[in-house]
């Protein structure tokens, strides 16, 4: 599927979604003369549908063609805040205990070079140490590269972060507390946006990756601690 997708700022750019060899795979290109001081009314426009996409989703016709926040607007209104955005189509959520200290499961989730080590598909993590706010990094995970900046870092406590990918903006906000025995509770939401990747990325898609990425976290920060 092909479509037009202009922003309120004016900006304008080609989405495309589209079946590869690594799974479904998101492209987008900004439209040459996009003026982002021209602002209007955000809106989509189908230019192509030729395999069907669109007969096949069960997203309503507006969450498919939510485009969301743009990626800096959703960074300082929503992630630094410390919420996702609430309106976005795709959203998930969960809670674990795990058998260790704040302070051991905060070094892990706050380091991204051990992200690779909570879940196998994330590759390729190019950032430096633990989190500071607004700090950069990008990792990879199958087909697509990412690109994230830290929002809120309350260490032991709160981490936020942004993601952008071609034609997709997520937020990610982790939350720790403490529990008797030298447990930590650990809670995250995250909300993902884009003009069509409803049709692709549902609310339970993006369930399974939050409820893998906390097992993964609890198994290592347990592991390490009984080291």
């Amino acid at each position: 599927m092909k479509a037009m997708v202009w922003q309120e700022d004016g900006r304008r750019a080609i989405v495309t979604v589209a079946r590869g060899p690594r799974g479904v795979e998101v492209t987008e290109e900004p439209v040459p003369g996009s003026d982002s001081r021209a602002p209007g009314t955000a809106g989509l426009a189908v230019l192509d549908d030729a395999d069907g996409w669109l007969g096949s989703v069960t997203a309503p016709l507006g969450a498919l063609f939510y485009a969301g926040p743009s990626t800096d607007d959703l960074f300082t209104e929503h992630v630094c805040r410390g919420r996702v955005d609430d309106r976005a189509p795709t959203q998930a959520g969960g809670r674990i205990v795990v058998d260790a200290e704040p302070p051991r499961v905060w070094r892990l989730l706050a380091d991204v070079r051990q992200w690779p080590r909570i879940r196998a598909d994330v590759e390729d993590v190019d950032g430096d140490g633990p989190a500071t706010p607004r700090g950069r990094f990008s990792w990879s995970s199958g087909a697509h590269r990412f690109h994230s900046r830290f929002g809120a870092v309350e260490p032991g406590r709160l981490l936020t972060w942004v993601t952008s990918a071609p034609g997709t903006r997520i937020a990610h906000v982790y939350r720790l507390a403490p529990e008797p025995g030298g447990r930590t509770q650990v809670s995250c939401q995250e909300s993902l946006a884009g003009p069509l990747v409803a049709a692709v990325i549902t609310s339970a898609v993006l369930q399974a990756g939050v409820d893998s990425w906390l097992a993964g976290l609890k198994a290592l920060a347990e592991e390490t601690a009984a080291a």
